[in-house]
């Protein structure tokens, strides 16, 4: 007689409601020990400064100093980051911006109260991430664990410390979120949970759009947890289904609405699709040791190109990435909701795998932060199941696990400790970068610009011209080595620098679509030289590229102003605020040449525009026009 395969073990939702009721008071024990360690590792980290990003997005975006602002976060990207609208154009993640604004509204611009709610968001991400084991597994011990490891994983320090990847926490929070509510609606079957799900899961694609696997999530959840064929589950569930993937849908056609588009027009990663295929592997296997092996941090991961399967890295990257997905499949067979967790991984990285390009970077540390999540409630159960077969043993499980816990938290917490320090500021920041990756473009540059800062114009250009060696299309190097030595009072070879990042420019744009804040930098450093017409002509391309480039339609009222083309510039002035009305430059170049023509009361109007908008850099402005002009 054939035997019958055993099922795999599901959650049955009858079977939930009749377990055991869990020990309140021990749940937030749990929770607080898990919040304390927390803090106290990552205290280190409230004494760091604004690093990168952290500049276009917070300290030079006037848009964050009003509460009023926050419903322009979700209709405009003008108001997502600096008065560069190449920024705000792609990156829309207005959840995060918000959580800016009300930062500013309590800190100013006080960059450890910026680091204080990252930090209280992981926690609070952390707390959400015990209560979904828990509801998986229904053991509190296994919950604790896994929020523990998931608080102090090294890999999840990027998104912590670095200010400007706190839309990794935001997201997973609402994501998490909006899975217990749906869980709570399958255990309950009550209307209201699935309606406040799907809102949570709107709020985790507003948090960032990488956020977007979430209805496969409730897809392989309901498998996971209900004991059906996948007709039968289907059957069951496809209203849920249906409605997840609408809202889903629903975002994207709202993002790329107010966007404009869906991508960074960037191009494939190594020039085709089937190469892009071929990095993604090598990138999904340093994800994977990151999570096992985590060392070796920086902000920017280096994956050459490749153009061929038969590559020793691509080789062993695909047998990595073959292997693990064996193992989930082989998972299915022992445990659905083991099965499940696993899976989240491989979910969480196709939003991040560019299969439209997307990304600034091929890959980043930030960017598994929610993909984590399933591996660690795995690897969490796993453990407590390992505990509880040697204590059936006879072993003394319970030190041995204690012992086994401590030392891992130990060894994480050291190095998140050690790590934190690479944010204490940008000469930290790219200094790490360099030391981790020696042959990052983008690292070496960015040293460049802290020793261009620190007027150490020899050693900037030495790593401005290292930039260019790694990467000769580089034209933001070539540009700031053209200010270097615009800096050192040798005209010409700035001059020749400038040049050269024009033509390296237009022959990137051969390959991909002209860059107008390369244009529109390239016009400031013929301004600083001197070259007025040269300067026009730059910042005329920017505009013609993007025609609500606010910066550069500043730039040139300011250029018809000096030239005495006073209809011109008000013109421009007035097509930059249209663009931006938060620029608060613009605002008080306006009201200058307004009050200059004798129109008084449009004068002063853009006065307190000015006012409004007007940051800390402005103070001596503001406290000018306060004082005689309103």
């Amino acid at each position: 007689m054939r035997k019958t395969a055993k099922p795999a073990p599901v959650v049955r939702m009858a079977d939930y409601k009749n377990r055991k009721r869990n020990n309140g008071s021990a749940v937030w024990a749990y929770l607080l020990i898990m919040a304390v360690i927390t803090f106290a590792v990552y205290l280190n980290s409230i004494g760091n400064g604004f690093v990168a990003d952290d500049t276009e997005f917070i300290k030079n975006n006037i848009s964050i100093r009003r509460l009023e602002n926050i419903p322009d976060f979700f209709l405009s990207p003008k108001t997502l980051a600096s008065n560069d609208s190449e920024w705000g154009t792609i990156i829309y993640r207005p959840l995060r911006t918000a959580s800016y604004a009300v930062d500013y509204a309590i800190y100013g611009l006080w960059a450890p109260g910026y680091h204080i709610t990252s930090l209280a968001l992981h926690i609070i991400a952390s707390i959400t991430v015990f209560y979904v084991i828990l509801s998986l597994f229904n053991i509190p011990v296994a919950a604790f664990t896994g929020s523990l490891l998931f608080a102090l994983h090294p890999v999840h320090i990027e998104a912590v410390s670095w200010i400007a990847s706190r839309a990794d926490i935001i997201g997973l929070l609402f994501l998490n979120l909006s899975l217990l509510s749906y869980i709570r609606y399958q255990r309950d079957r009550l209307f209201g949970y699935i309606i406040l799900s799907l809102a949570l899961s709107f709020l985790s694609y507003l948090g960032k759009e990488t956020m977007i696997f979430l209805p496969g999530v409730i897809i392989f959840y309901d498998y996971a947890t209900q004991n059906k064929n996948l007709k039968g589950l289907a059957r069951a569930n496809a209203v849920s289904w249906v409605l997840f993937s609408a809202v889903c849908v629903f975002y994207l056609a709202l993002r790329f609405n107010i966007t404009g588009r869906m991508s960074t027009n960037q191009g494939w990663w190594g020039g085709s699709l089937y190469s892009n295929f071929l990095m993604m592997a090598k990138a999904a296997a340093v994800y994977l040791r990151l999570l096992v092996l985590p060392y070796g941090f920086t902000f920017h991961y280096i994956i050459d190109p490749v153009q061929t399967l038969l590559n020793p890295a691509v080789i062993i990257s695909v047998a990595a990435v073959l292997f693990t997905t064996a193992v989930i499949v082989y998972s299915r067979q022992k445990n659905r909701v083991v099965f499940f967790c696993l899976a989240w991984f491989y979910l969480g990285l196709i939003p991040i795998a560019n299969i439209i390009p997307i990304s600034f970077s091929m890959m980043a540390e930030r960017y598994i932060y929610a993909a984590s999540f399933g591996p660690i409630a795995a690897i969490s159960y796993g453990g407590f199941r390992l505990y509880e077969w040697a204590r059936d043993r006879g072993a003394n499980a319970l030190y041995l696990a204690a012992g086994a816990v401590a030392l891992i938290l130990t060894v994480f917490s050291i190095q998140i400790i050690g790590r934190n320090r690479d944010y204490k500021d940008e000469f930290a920041f790219y200094s790490s970068a360099v030391k981790v990756s020696p042959g990052s473009a983008p690292g070496n540059k960015g040293l460049a610009d802290e020793y261009y800062k620190k007027k150490d114009y020899e050693t900037a250009i030495l790593y401005y011209e290292r930039a260019i060696a790694i990467d000769p299309g580089y034209v933001e190097a070539h540009l700031g080595e053209a200010l270097t030595y615009r800096e050192k009072g040798e005209t010409a070879k700035a001059l020749s620098a400038a040049k050269r990042a024009a033509a390296v420019e237009e022959k990137v744009a051969l390959k991909k679509p002209k860059n107008a804040l390369i244009k529109f930098n390239l016009g400031n450093i013929y301004r600083e030289m001197g070259d007025m017409d040269a300067a026009r002509s730059a910042w005329e391309e920017a505009v013609e590229l993007n025609p609500e480039y606010s910066e550069a339609l500043n730039h040139l009222g300011i250029y018809y102003q000096m030239e005495s083309d006073f209809p011109k510039a008000i013109s421009m002035f007035e097509r930059s605020l249209r663009s931006n009305p938060y620029n608060a430059e613009t605002q008080y170049n306006m009201a200058i040449l307004l009050e200059a023509q004798g129109d008084k009361e449009r004068a002063k109007e853009h006065f307190r525009r000015f006012i409004e908008n007007a940051g800390p850099e402005y103070r001596d402005e503001a406290e000018e026009v306060k004082r005689s002009r309103l």
